[in-house]
């Protein structure tokens, strides 16, 4: 708590626990960030190590406050998660960087150490690892649906998106389904560059596997259009989408 909570006595509200929050109750104009965030995101830039989140499930993203601290702070350095203690590990402190990178990490967190509360699927080689990709992408569809905003959506897209490339492989049906996901969020974000990087390596890699005249290449048709669009190339957009 940063002390913003309001001091109740004899049932009245008297102020805010520490007066430099007395401007938590001012108006603000459309599109600025509410008072309470400025204050927060000052907070966690001038703290040695930043924001720590305890419990990282499907509970944390329907606060409001949650998913704001973890999708405008947009500052991957700063974000720190607690990992439950799993079959062959003890719990502990990582950075969200480390998450990106370590699969079995991943698989603790969203997997084992949350009981294995998802739908795995059983006829994979690893259920649990599969499960925690359907984990992964159930997290990243409740902060959409819940906020309606791609910043709170996109750290579970690329959290999703390496889990399943470090797992299955690059060219495996469940990295490419993430992948088209990734790049229909950065361009909501306005990475446009990244999203057409992304998606013309796995145009190239689709058409390999399934054909170029199959219904899978439609979707990353699609959005490497839009990509091109977003950029300022109209007439390739054009040939995209019309393919």
């Amino acid at each position: 708590s940063l002390g913003m909570g309001l001091h109740i006595n004899e049932a009245q509200e008297m102020r805010r626990w520490n007066p430099i929050f007395s401007d938590l109750d001012q108006p603000r104009q459309p599109g600025e960030y509410p008072p309470w965030f400025k204050h927060y995101k000052e907070a966690a830039e001038e703290t040695k190590h930043g924001l720590l989140i305890l419990q990282l499930t499907d509970s944390y993203l329907q606060s409001k406050a949650c998913r704001w601290e973890f999708g405008y702070i947009r500052k991957p350095e700063l974000v720190h998660v607690y990992v439950p203690s799993g079959d062959k590990s003890p719990g502990r402190i990582v950075k969200w960087e480390e998450l990106m990178e370590d699969a079995e990490l991943c698989k603790q967190l969203f997997g084992e150490a949350l009981g294995r509360t998802f739908q795995a699927n059983l006829d994979a080689e690893d259920p649990t690892m599969q499960g925690t990709l359907t984990q992964l992408e159930k997290m990243a569809e409740t902060a959409e649906e819940q906020e309606h905003q791609a910043w709170c959506e996109l750290p579970f897209r690329q959290l999703a998106y390496n889990f399943a490339a470090n797992t299955f492989g690059e060219e495996s049906v469940d990295t490419m389904s993430s992948a088209d996901n990734l790049i229909a969020v950065f361009l909501e974000t306005g990475f446009a560059a990244k999203a057409q990087q992304i998606g013309k390596d796995l145009l190239e890699k689709k058409e390999k596997k399934f054909g170029k005249d199959h219904l899978n290449v439609a979707t990353t048709l699609g959005n490497l259009g839009n990509t091109h669009g977003s950029l300022g190339d109209s007439r390739q957009q054009k040939d995209l989408l019309e393919r």
